[in-house]
């Protein structure tokens, strides 16, 4: 599993297709004859009845908060789910309903700029209506509206590519900006194959080091950053062919004192089905001779050994595993490099994904984006986790914990962190390896230290 402004060197000659999520068609005339299309008053009607819900079918990222289209308004109507339009090209529909609790027995009402999903819905015996006037009418009337709450860390595809062409974009304060392709490997192949123009590569062992996979030294990061050409005040996006190793420098960057740190939602894959120019080859950023302050610039970000067993002791805090069921309950480690199984006396799971590679949980109905926040936090109530809480996430080694340590942030949580030495340290250190567990926990999330 171990597996900038920077102007561009080339004329971006290609616009390349539009994104989907982003640009959806026009709301379609023979559908909206099928379907009932309902009042903004019916629709706020409905919404007292629990059995409806509201479906958001524009991308994650307008859902998010960001204003794509430049209409005045950020984020969703409060209390919709999100399943944009362009997930129906990757699965079926049922399955991404059945994920969001929503069944037949549901009046869905769906609002958005494409209303295709309605017509399959209807189809397939939904109880499906139409919410035409949309979130611009449910704004004019000065009714709720949600987003999360630091959407601007999580940024999109198109707004990295316009700031790229040194276009005007929101979010954005005019600081030098590195954009930089996250990934394990010495020689960075996959960023070689192919990668954002202008975006440097950064092999995630330059920052963390074995046996245990923990970050490496305050000055060697500060020297590792130096050499990237990244300062504090230095705007830093990152992406990956997998959010996980970007989450992991993201966070690094934040634990040493970068002051903007980004994440792009969907990542490359993102970047790719956009069908935005791309580039090959490899090249070097020029160092900086000073990062600009002390290394860890915001040290809480990340704690060890010592501070995970003191948030074990304290009705305070919260040690959090994103793990496998499998890993969590010990019938397998997850890596050839691990031998013991189990998990934290008195930690809480946290879901994951299917195995050490994988994050589900916290991933969107397709691909690489952010599961919308709402559902996660309606996972982490399910599973008793109190967000008001500190929080300190762990995995196997860092990566899954990183990701998700991320999404927390966004999500608007200041009392969070990583507890980077994970499973591998606690389970294989002396002090602590007696301290582990085995097998299904009798009541989930209420076992004591």
């Amino acid at each position: 599993m171990k597996k900038i402004l920077l102007i561009f060197s080339v004329i971006l000659f290609a616009m390349g297709c539009s994104n989907k999520s982003e640009n959806p068609g026009e709301i379609s005339k023979e559908i909206s004859k099928k379907i009932e299309v309902l009042s903004t008053r019916k629709v706020k009607k409905s919404l007292k009845n629990e059995e409806t819900v509201l479906i958001d079918t524009r991308s994650y990222d307008e859902y998010n908060g960001w204003d794509i289209k430049e209409t005045g308004i950020q984020g969703h109507i409060s209390g919709a789910y999100n399943l944009p339009a362009s997930s129906l090209e990757h699965e079926g529909i049922e399955a991404f309903l059945e994920r969001k609790g929503i069944t037949k027995d549901n009046k869905i009402i769906l609002y958005g700029d494409d209303t295709s999903m309605a017509e399959m819905l209807s189809e397939n015996g939904y109880d499906v209506y139409l919410y035409e006037a949309g979130i611009k009418e449910w704004n004019k009337k000065k009714y709720p509206i949600e987003k999360l709450p630091r959407y601007e860390s999580l940024v999109p595809v198109s707004w990295v590519k316009k700031l790229l062409e040194e276009k005007d974009v929101p979010e954005y304060n005019g600081k030098p900006v590195k954009v930089i392709n996250a990934g394990w490997g010495k020689k960075g192949k996959f960023h070689k194959d192919g990668h954002i123009p202008g975006s440097y590569y950064v092999h995630t062992g330059w920052f963390e080091v074995g046996p245990l996979w923990n970050r490496v030294s305050d000055e060697t990061i500060k020297t590792e950053l130096e050499k990237l050409g990244i300062t504090k005040e230095t705007l830093v996006i990152v992406y990956g062919e997998d959010p996980m190793p970007a989450a992991r420098f993201a966070i690094i960057c934040k634990y040493a004192g970068v002051e903007d740190v980004r994440i792009i939602n969907g990542g490359w894959k993102a970047w790719q089905e956009a069908g935005y120019p791309t580039e090959e080859g490899i090249e070097y950023p020029l160092p900086v001779e000073e990062f600009g302050m002390k290394v860890p610039g915001n040290p809480d970000i990340i704690i060890d050994l010592p501070e995970a067993e003191n948030y074990l002791k304290s009705d305070k805090s919260d040690l959090v595993s994103i793990r496998s069921w499998k890993e969590y309950i010990g019938k397998i480690s997850g890596y050839d490099y691990i031998k013991p199984r189990g998990r934290i006396r008195g930690d809480k799971w946290g879901m994951g994904g299917s195995d050490p590679w994988h994050l589900e949980e916290y991933r969107a109905d397709y691909g690489t984006y952010m599961r919308p926040y709402n559902e996660i936090l309606k996972m982490w109530e399910d599973l008793k986790i109190d967000t008001d809480k500190n929080i300190a996430f762990y995995c196997g080694t860092g990566w899954r914990a990183s990701e998700v340590l991320f999404y927390a942030y966004v999500m608007g949580l200041d009392k969070v962190s990583l507890y980077d030495g994970g499973w591998k340290e606690w389970s294989e250190n002396p002090e602590t390896e007696d301290k582990i567990l085995k097998g299904e926990p009798e009541n989930l999330n209420e076992e004591k230290y």
